[in-house]
């Protein structure tokens, strides 16, 4: 028992980094407004996804931030990987009380690219300004996708909120295919 124990002790630390440095591929399926889009404060509008080119996906749609992105908006993002004939939640990002600043603090650079595609002036700082925006071939870069997750579909909604109500500020749902290269 000692000998296997030793064993285990002495391969772990060879073992879990080889299969952490394993190479994902991961395809955007769909892009789409939450559900309940119409009634959000901000509703995203005129959205289109579509396959810009043999390799590549991309995405057109209309925005509103009717007041900054400072420390009164918050977010969370939720992730589900689909499973047993339904969405299955995995914990994410819970609800976040300054989601600009969590989101460069994380996910920066996935952040600074989707704002300045937008035509926003530093991203990377917050707040982000009030303002119309509209994204227009947004080519959607999966190659900055560093989370190690499994094989399979994984739908990522993103829900800006009102700190003080909790009224939906603007919602947005990703769904994506990963596919684990040996």
């Amino acid at each position: 028992m000692l000998k296997l124990v030793a064993v285990i002790a002495f391969l772990l630390p060879y073992t879990f980094p080889a299969f952490m440095k394993n190479k994902y591929e991961v395809e955007v399926e769909q892009v789409l407004a939450c559900p309940n889009n119409e009634r959000a404060r901000n509703p995203i509008r005129n959205m289109k996804f579509f396959r810009y080119n043999r390799t590549h996906k991309a995405l057109n749609y209309d925005f509103t931030y009717d007041k900054p992105l400072d420390e009164k908006v918050g977010g969370s993002i939720v992730v589900e990987r689909w499973g047993d004939g339904g969405w299955i939640k995995i914990p994410f990002v819970g609800f976040q009380k300054n989601i600009c600043q969590h989101m460069l603090r994380f996910f920066k650079k996935v952040w600074v690219y989707f704002h300045t595609q937008a035509g926003i002036p530093h991203p990377d700082r917050c707040p982000i300004p009030a303002g119309n925006y509209s994204l227009r071939n947004y080519m959607l870069d999966t190659t900055t996708v560093s989370i190690p997750f499994w094989s399979g579909r994984f739908r990522f909604t993103s829900i800006l909120e009102d700190v003080d109500t909790r009224e939906i500020f603007i919602c947005t749902i990703y769904v994506f295919k990963i596919t684990e290269n040996f």
